[in-house]
């Protein structure tokens, strides 16, 4: 395989960063854009005059040189993308989430083991170089006994985005609790416990969440908090601190640059990256690559089928607490 021929399913903001990457990589070549609307006027990149434009999958999919296709349309289509294009033989890399449910998950991982397919999910903080550093050093200082973790959008997300987007625990909180699976391992918590409110009204009338503060347990005393709002005026905020019985590790925000200047009025600095496209525009570039690599090497995928499974669990576990305003016992609910 010289190139990977690959097919781009849904251009708004998730696919275009994805765009972006393909057309820099040389192992890609892209032949299909699967979108409602031909974007092509609207696209500032040095598109190929050969890429075609489609309102179905189905077109892209009966090419039998497609290779591979990228799922990044609208939250609620992504199983039914994700299992038409592995049922037809094709690699997938799709954003967060699979399905609605774990039986969702279950079955993209398995048909994808079944046919020998790459199915690697966007959790694009796993490709951050401070997170891999913080996970290095995790063990240096005796086990973990607390994990803080700001998790701040910047800017707040469209109404009608947010309508589709699953709520606040699938949508922005999933990458937070993915990133404690990413750095403990498959660890299932005892107990989680959510508080959680809507300040802006019309998120309230969706109903979802614009600011909520969730507590994880875990058997061996470990707590973990996870602070996250859906709006940050400051900047793209991303934290985390990780306290152990012989020391400290954080992980900073990233800033526009890192200059500071002191005076007698005290001391200035460039505010954090303004949003998440540029606070993980390299992760979005690596990730890219790993599943081209992926594909060439036979490594099919980047999470593992339990590791997906748990994330969702936890956040149907938060969801439900927020909802009912009680503290759930995460293991006897998972266990059963």
């Amino acid at each position: 395989m010289d190139k990977i021929s690959i097919c781009i399913v849904g251009l708004g903001r998730a696919g275009r960063f994805h765009l972006d990457s393909i057309l820099k990589l040389n192992q890609f070549e892209l032949l299909y854009i699967v979108d409602p609307v031909n974007k092509r006027k609207d696209i500032n990149n040095d598109l190929p005059e050969n890429v075609v434009f489609t309102a179905s999958l189905d077109e892209a999919i009966s090419n039998p040189n497609l290779d591979a296709v990228i799922v990044s349309s609208p939250t609620q289509s992504h199983y039914d993308y994700i299992i038409q294009a592995l049922e037809n033989g094709k690699h997938v890399f799709t954003e967060k989430p699979l399905g609605k449910s774990s039986e969702d998950i279950i079955k993209c991982f398995d048909l994808a083991s079944d046919k020998n397919l790459a199915l690697y999910v966007g959790f694009q903080r796993r490709y951050d170089v401070n997170f891999n550093e913080l996970k290095a050093q995790i063990n240096q200082f005796g086990a973990p006994r607390m994990i803080k973790i700001s998790s701040r959008d910047n800017p707040k997300p469209s109404i009608e985005y947010l309508k589709n987007s699953g709520n606040i625990f699938h949508d922005m909180l999933i990458h937070d609790f993915d990133m404690l699976i990413y750095l403990l391992g498959e660890r299932i918590p005892e107990s989680v416990y959510v508080l959680s409110h809507a300040y802006d009204p019309e998120i309230a009338a969706i109903p979802d969440f614009d600011t909520v503060v969730v507590s994880i347990k875990y058997a061996d005393g470990l707590m973990c908090t996870i602070d996250t709002s859906r709006t940050s005026p400051y900047g793209y905020d991303q934290r985390i601190e990780i306290f152990a019985e012989e020391g400290m590790v954080i992980a900073e925000n990233q800033r526009n640059n890192t200059v500071e200047i002191h005076t007698e009025t005290g001391k200035q600095q460039a505010p954090a990256n303004y949003s998440f496209p540029t606070r993980y525009a390299d992760c979005y570039l690596k990730e890219i690559i790993h599943f081209g690599e992926g594909i060439y090497h036979g490594e099919n995928f980047n999470i593992t089928k339990r590791e997906c499974i748990l994330a969702h669990q936890i956040a149907e576990s938060c969801h439900e607490s927020a909802q009912k305003n009680t503290a759930i016992n995460f293991k006897f609910w998972y266990d059963h």
